[in-house]
């Protein structure tokens, strides 16, 4: 099988478990929120905040190195398990330590029992087995499709049978924490592997990783910011009206796009030392998911007011302004997904660091600014305009890795640009022609918007793609592999 081949199957078998994880998500997220208040989520939303921040300030990117890696060993894999057992420890210290402090910075001491229990799931959640990186690195991506999906299935269905129960937050701290423990025994079986006790690689893991280092660092700031700073102002409540609204705007396009990014990441990796197919691998690869994962994140923006009536309730409504807003700040960065692939598939982590330093500092200042004048929403937008600058500083460093001008680059989304602007002109015409009643009834709104969304976007982008002599380009690229999914296998014994 060649490479792109591989790389199609690896974002077909990723890409289809994460959409089994992220309609299970999806559907955990819709009927916990029937079950629990806004209240809880808020209580939530700042534990999975201080949890991400404590993994972050740990996270070395220590699996990923194994793909990096040139020729990893046996004693490569038991750095990697010893070096994430380290890693684990940290995290569940650092949870019980700040447990107590933070409890009396946000006022509510219902925090310390759950941030400790938090810590378990931060302690488990990204601690497996190596050999499941191996398979990746090697294309085979079974073992992680069935990784991901046990590890999210088991603990929404505990999460579930807790919030029926219970109906409390624990619901959600404790189906966590258990899904996280199970999954990560689990997964040493997933292929067989027997852990051993081992240091002797760690220069050649730690070459790679310590930049990713303070680059996930970075990163968790950037997208949990937000919510941090916003809990110390806010009733728990309105944080979690905010946090169910990232919850939502999050579905289309981010969460589709992670496991796209983990197959492009092996297949650029064996492309690093050929600079001219590194260059049309990553430009056929970003324009490709911008022109997939874009419009569903657009029109999420869009059609929030019908979307959180139908799938959250009448109670969520106070929701719909930051869906809005946080679904359009998911798109931007539809357009840049694929340059961390690329700077990790390269070995260049650094600028990867420096991505999220500088995207970091503009971010900051604009969602404090906002938050004082606007509050949530203004933070939100704030949030929202530091994405669309770190969509200048990605291009630049794409620029200065593969040497591909900012123009060209957004050039290449030229088709998916047209039609979004399509696309959204027909979704606000209609909602403004709607009739009283057909407002009234979101069930009969949402399928009929998703059906003009999709036929306008499609259009338009097919109509350029011809106008435009139908180039090589994203369009050609989806219809390839579109044709090569569907495309009947001939019958063994049939004559050539």
């Amino acid at each position: 099988m060649n490479l792109k081949s591989s790389v199609i199957k690896g974002a077909f078998s990723l890409g289809g478990a994460r959409l089994v994880v992220t309609l299970l998500n999806a559907a955990g997220i819709l009927i916990l929120a029937r079950l629990l208040t806004p209240a809880d989520f808020g209580i939530v939303a700042i534990a999975t905040a201080v949890l991400t921040v404590a993994m972050s300030a740990t996270e070395a990117s220590i699996q990923p190195a194994l793909i990096q890696c040139r020729e990893p060993t046996r004693e490569h894999l038991d750095t990697v398990w010893t070096l994430s057992l380290i890693r684990s420890f940290l995290i569940f210290a650092a949870m019980l330590a700040c447990a107590w402090p933070l409890s009396r910075a946000y006022g509510d001491a219902r925090l310390v029992p759950v941030l400790m229990v938090s810590g378990i799931t931060g302690a488990f959640a990204e601690f497996y087995n190596p050999r499941l990186t191996m398979a990746m690195r090697e294309m085979r991506f079974a073992p992680t499709v069935l990784f991901q999906i046990g590890q999210k299935s088991f603990g929404l269905i505990l999460a579930l049978v807790l919030a029926i129960v219970l109906k409390s937050y624990w619901a959600i701290i404790i189906g966590n924490a258990v899904g996280a423990v199970a999954a990560s025994i689990g997964s040493h079986f997933l292929p067989r592997y027997r852990p051993r006790f081992s240091m002797t690689r760690f220069r050649d893991i730690w070459g790679f990783s310590g930049w990713m280092f303070v680059n996930q660092l970075c990163e968790t700031l950037n997208w949990r910011f937000d919510q941090l700073v916003a809990g110390l102002g806010v009733t728990k409540a309105q944080l979690g009206f905010y946090s169910m609204a990232d919850n939502l705007a999050v579905i289309p396009s981010r969460e589709l796009t992670g496991a796209m990014r983990n197959a492009l990441f092996a297949g650029l990796s064996c492309l690093s030392e050929q600079p001219k197919r590194l260059r049309a691998s990553f430009m056929r690869a970003q324009s490709s998911a911008a022109m997939i994962t874009a419009p569903a994140a657009v029109g999420l923006a869009l059609t929030a007011d019908p979307a959180v009536r139908l799938l959250l309730g009448e109670k969520w409504v106070a929701s719909i302004p930051f869906v809005q807003i946080l679904a359009l700040t998911y798109a931007i960065d539809t357009f840049i997904n694929v340059v961390r692939p690329l700077g990790m598939a390269m070995g260049q982590t650094k600028y990867l660091f420096l991505r999220q330093l500088a995207g970091l500092s503009i971010r900051i200042p604009l969602i404090i600014a906002g938050l004082i004048s606007g509050g949530l929403a203004g933070a939100a937008i704030g949030r929202a305009l530091g994405s669309l600058a770190n969509v200048l500083i990605s291009m630049l460093i794409v620029r200065r890795l593969l040497g591909l001008s900012v123009s060209r680059q957004v050039a290449s989304h030229a088709e998916t640009l047209w039609g979004l602007v399509a696309m959204s002109g027909v979704l606000m015409l209609t909602q403004l022609s709607f009739p009283p009643t057909l407002k009234e009834t979101p069930l009969l709104q949402l399928p009929l918007l998703i059906t003009l969304a999709g036929l306008a976007y499609c259009g338009t982008i097919v109509a350029i793609w011809r106008l435009r002599g139908g180039h090589d380009g994203p369009v050609s690229e989806i219809a390839g592999i579109l044709a090569g999914v569907f495309r009947k296998r001939p019958r063994e014994g049939a004559a050539t």
